[in-house]
């Protein structure tokens, strides 16, 4: 079936993933999300509706984002206040922020004055957590729904590549190589750091030779 949201939010986690809340998943949030989605274009007041519906707010949270493109001013933003405030009702940092990053690119998108105080809200949160990883993981997600707003990426990067160089390994290296561009657009001075902590290879060759000469 037609996913008329699919491409808006390419690069944004949309699988529940591990630990992604004490909450249960059911397939009634997993329908319901769906649901939200494929009647966003058609009748965005059903799809509002199916969102508001749904129990987990990781669904939810998407499902609101999804009906709120089809919407203009005051009751889009309503839409993905909402949104941001189910994404807070998880326990999990990471999560929090993951998601968050489906609102997030919408209230920016919109050139909404509430973007600027909610990415730097989500960033001071992602930097409670502790596990480098899953920090990066999340910061990655938030940089890339604002990778076109070059004033709230610049929020973002300076926290991402601290957490990249913060861990190491193969999925660390992989989540350097996913962030490299947004780095190199937004803050290129950290870029020579971040492709010098990545394993020598024939991909940290390539990241090298991104960097602005």
């Amino acid at each position: 079936m037609f996913l008329p949201q699919r491409s808006r939010f390419t690069g944004l986690a949309a699988s529940e993933g591990t630990g992604m809340s004490e909450m249960e998943v059911t397939r009634e949030d997993v329908a319901g999300r769906k649901r939200a989605g494929e009647l966003a274009l058609l009748d965005t007041a059903r799809a509002l509706a199916t969102a508001r519906a749904i129990g987990h707010p990781w669904y939810r949270c998407q499902a609101l984002s999804m009906a709120a493109e089809y919407l203009s001013g005051p009751e889009r933003e309503r839409a993905l206040m909402s949104a941001l405030a189910a994404a807070w009702e998880q326990d999990e940092v990471n999560r929090i922020v993951t998601v968050s990053a489906w609102p997030i690119r919408g209230l920016a998108d919109a050139g909404s004055e509430a973007a600027g105080g909610q990415v730097a809200k989500l960033v001071r949160l992602a930097q409670t957590e502790p596990h480098h990883l899953r920090r990066s993981h999340a910061l990655r997600a938030l940089a890339a729904a604002v990778g076109e707003h070059p004033l709230l990426l610049e929020r973002v990067v300076p926290a991402l590549a601290a957490a990249l160089l913060g861990g190491y390994g193969p999925r660390i290296d992989r989540c350097i190589r996913d962030s490299f561009d947004l780095v190199v657009r937004a803050k290129p001075e950290l870029a020579w750091a971040l492709a010098m902590h990545h394993k020598a290879s024939r991909r940290q060759s390539l990241l090298l030779a991104q960097i602005p000469q």
